[in-house]
């Protein structure tokens, strides 16, 4: 694979930094655009404007793979974009933004178990297990950050669960492609399939369009940052920390979502921010820290 040789473990944590920290906001810019569109037309617009960059960056038609890796990487984008997305995008319909962040943080605990299910490379350590214990606790401290309790939607969270589960096995099956294409070609692929995926959901209640909203600057500019940033970087950039750091390692980093989305929750949703959310990001922290020492 045409990876970023050289790439160092420092420049891909700082890679992982910044895809986090646009991954926190996107719960934010996501619950404000579902007040003017359904979750399935945001994904779906999100996707399309993703995978334009990517065309309009290099013309050039990809060349063939084998059938192996082009199913990998259409299971890939189908798991980690149409369904995750899809998922994440409609618990945000039922719940609070911070609420959906603190599930779907889970992702790293369950790709652990995944990962230590169906690879040989990547089991479950005692280090693993107890930096996700301090993840876990400070998660719970964070849930306790008042409203959460009071507004608490089955529904929702179960939904936020699976967003978290199905990304969980795209992390482990974009992990094993091993291609000549350079990361950016394996992300424009993935972004193919899943807009075929979207495209095809728009003949059923699923993907239901309201294309006079784009019409309000504030809708239009919000799907340009999900796109630009959120789907064409994001989707590019973690499959790179992934291929660098290997599954287990890169989606712990996840557990650092939560009290970045509380932060700007509270600047930019007025959702109420407590000592305890300020104790469960120390403990977080400090389970992240441990995690990255598995091997």
């Amino acid at each position: 694979m045409k990876m970023f040789k050289g790439r160092g473990k420092l420049s891909s944590y700082m890679l992982a930094a910044a895809v986090t920290f646009i991954w926190s906001i996107t719960f934010v810019a996501t619950k404000y655009l579902l007040g003017y569109l359904s979750p399935g037309e945001i994904l779906l617009y999100r996707v399309a404007v993703a995978y334009v960059i990517f065309v309009a960056a290099d013309l050039h038609r990809l060349p063939p793979l084998d059938i192996r890796t082009e199913l990998k990487i259409a299971a890939a984008g189908f798991l980690g974009i149409t369904l995750y997305f899809l998922c994440e995008n409609t618990a945000l319909s039922f719940s609070t933004a911070s609420n959906v962040a603190l599930l779907c943080s889970t992702a790293p605990l369950l790709t652990g178990v995944v990962s230590h299910i169906f690879t040989s490379s990547e089991k479950m350590s005692g280090r693993f297990v107890l930096g996700s214990v301090f993840c876990l606790i400070g998660i719970f401290f964070i849930i306790f950050n008042g409203h959460f309790v009071l507004k608490l939607n089955p529904l929702g969270d179960m939904i936020a669960l699976l967003a978290a589960l199905t990304f969980a096995g795209y992390s482990v099956v974009i992990r094993d492609v091993k291609c000549d294409y350079t990361p950016a070609q394996i992300a424009r692929k993935m972004l193919f399939y899943t807009l075929i995926s979207l495209l095809l959901l728009t003949l059923t209640p699923v993907v239901r369009l309201h294309p006079s909203q784009l019409m309000r600057p504030a809708v239009a500019g919000n799907i340009l940052f999900l796109g630009l940033f959120a789907s064409a970087f994001c989707t590019w950039g973690w499959n790179i920390v992934i291929w660098s750091l290997g599954a287990v390692k890169a989606n712990n980093l996840i557990y650092l979502t939560p009290p970045i989305t509380m932060l700007f929750s509270a600047l930019i949703l007025d959702e109420r921010i407590t000592l305890f959310a300020v104790a469960g990001g120390l403990l977080i922290l400090a389970g992240v820290y441990i995690s990255q020492k598995i091997h």
